[in-house]
This record gives structure tokens, sequence and C-alpha cells, in this order.
């Protein structure tokens, strides 16, 4: 956390006057709401909040939550990672995708807050947005139930739906408590899937720990077949074969592409998954977000998982 503090005196006058200058010719309006209350976001910074009527959302997840929290006429622009409700994308302005934004294009729509998930970026143009006199809240964004719950509740207090936000979260509590229950039942040995982000001339790049993807296959109830790597990592044939995934995770936008890929692949037709062509498909950014929806769809993705497989 230390190093979001550590910012020289100079560094600092020189990214608020970038900030400055840029608000100054789109506009004041952002710059000159009263606070009405601090927060403290992931990175321990305490902001000071205006009436936050021009939201600008940075990750899906956080557009998902507040539109759920029924603050949706505040959003003004999101990113393309908010897949979820289709008309965000449809009807708010676009920042681009969350790790390359534009400070200039995010200033330019005059938001009164700017919400964005931690691991978005550049790292430089974060660091000229939460220097800009417009108030900028970083919100956490690992991929864990807890993480969930807790940002859940912590953007209903930024735009102050509280009644909202308890609400939300008990409906949250009770999907992965339904999830928990079904976990139970199935068998001890568990199904052991990897998750193929893209192919890397004829190699697959698959999700190790620390990932979104490692996280929503535990969900489930399977185990990550790629889980002793961290990350992402592109797999060679000698370092493919020995996973023996039983089942492949794909995103829609790409599953077909890559399927095609990997049937082609002589070593991954020696593990089960290529032997039987089991691949299962959702749409990526409902798989991997890590909003409000995932106690069901981590149960929709177990139930395909499941049905992929030769009957017990």
């Amino acid at each position: 956390m230390e190093k979001y503090k550590e910012y020289s005196i100079s560094r600092r006058v020189m990214l608020a006057g970038v900030g400055a200058g840029l608000v100054a010719a789109f506009g004041g309006a952002a710059a000159s709401t009263l606070p009405k209350k601090d927060i403290t976001d992931c990175r321990g910074r305490r902001v000071a909040l205006g009436a936050a009527n021009r939201i600008a959302c940075i990750g899906g997840a956080i557009t998902e939550t507040l539109y759920d929290l029924g603050a949706q006429n505040r959003i003004v622009a999101v990113d393309t990672t908010s897949t979820w409700p289709p008309e965000a994308l449809q009807t708010k302005k676009s920042l681009g995708y969350m790790r390359t934004i534009s400070v200039e294009g995010v200033l330019s729509l005059q938001p009164d807050l700017v919400l964005s998930l931690n691991d978005a970026g550049p790292a430089t143009a974060i660091d000229q947005l939460i220097a800009s006199p417009v108030p900028v809240v970083m919100v956490a964004s690992k991929p864990t139930p807890d993480t969930i719950l807790d940002r859940t509740r912590f953007l209903a207090d930024v735009v102050q739906c509280q009644k909202e936000g308890s609400v939300l979260c008990q409906s949250i509590e009770k999907g992965f408590q339904t999830l928990s229950d079904w976990r139970a039942k199935l068998p001890a040995e568990k199904t052991r899937v990897i998750f193929v982000m893209s192919m890397q001339n004829g190699r697959p790049m698959v999700a190790g720990t620390g990932t979104a993807a490692d996280s929503m296959i535990a969900l489930t109830g399977c185990i990550n077949a790629a889980g002793t790597m961290q990350g992402y990592k592109t797999l060679n044939d000698e370092a493919l074969i020995p996973l023996a995934p039983q089942v492949v995770l794909l995103m829609e936008q790409s599953g077909a592409h890559i399927q095609a890929e990997m049937l082609k692949s002589a070593a991954f037709k020696q593990t089960p998954a290529g032997k039987n062509a089991r691949f299962v498909q959702m749409e990526g950014g409902r798989m991997l977000g890590f909003g409000p929806r995932t106690p069901q769809t981590a149960f929709e993705l177990a139930q395909k998982i499941n049905a992929s497989l030769p009957p017990a």
C-alpha cells in the first residue's frame, strides 16, 4: 500500500497540474462540488466525496453493483468490461478497456466521482486521475466471495444506498450458501479443470493461481489442474500433458477459435479433455468479473462442467 503514497512533491504538483488543466478545459463542475463525506478506499486513501451524480465506473463489477443498488442513473460512463447489464455499454459513454484508461477521456466527461477497480491501468493514468481535482475512489478487486460482499457494502456507502446494499448482500450470501450446499454433495474426487485464455503460436495460455479463473474453478467445486503455476502461463506440449485436464473452460468470445486450435494439438489429444473434446464456455465478463451475480454464475458453471462428464 505504501507504494501508492510515496510520490515526490514535484510529481504530485505535476500530476495535479495535468488534472487541473483538463478539468478547466472541459468545465469545472466536477471540481466545484462541496464534499459531503469522507471515505477510505482500498489503498488506504482518504477521499472527500461530493454529490456523486456523475460517476465514471472503471470495472464491470463496479458497474454491475451500482445497477443492482439502483444508482444507474448517476453513471455517466463505463469501461468495456461492464458487460452487465447490457444497457450499460449501450447507453453510457465508453471509457475504453479498464487496463488502457485515458486520463483525458475520463475527465472530458466531467465526472464528479471516479470509481475504479484497484487493478485498472495503466498505473500512470490512474496516478494522474488520483492527482486530479476529481475524487477518485479505488475499489478492491481480489476475486473472492468476501471481496464481493465487502465491495458491495463499500459501494453502497459511497453512493449512500445502504439499505439497498444490505438487501443485495443478503441475496449474494444466500447464493453462496446455495452453492456451498450443492458442492457438499459432489464426489470427493474433484474434477480437474483448466481455463485457457488464448492461444499463443498454437500453445494454450492457461490460468494458474492468483487469477480470477482459478478462484472461479474453486467455487465450482473443481480443482485447477494448472494450480501449481502462478498467474497466466503459455504451456508447451511437455507441460500440458501431465496436467491431465478433464474439462477445458473457455470464454464465449474466443471459445470457438481456441477449441479448434486445441483439437489440432497431438499433445492435448492425450489428455482426458482432449480425448473426449470436453469444453465448457461462458461469457468472459460473467465468469471472471466477480460481481453480484457470481454465486449464480459459479452454480451454473459447475452444473455445465458436471453435465459434460460421463455418468458416474
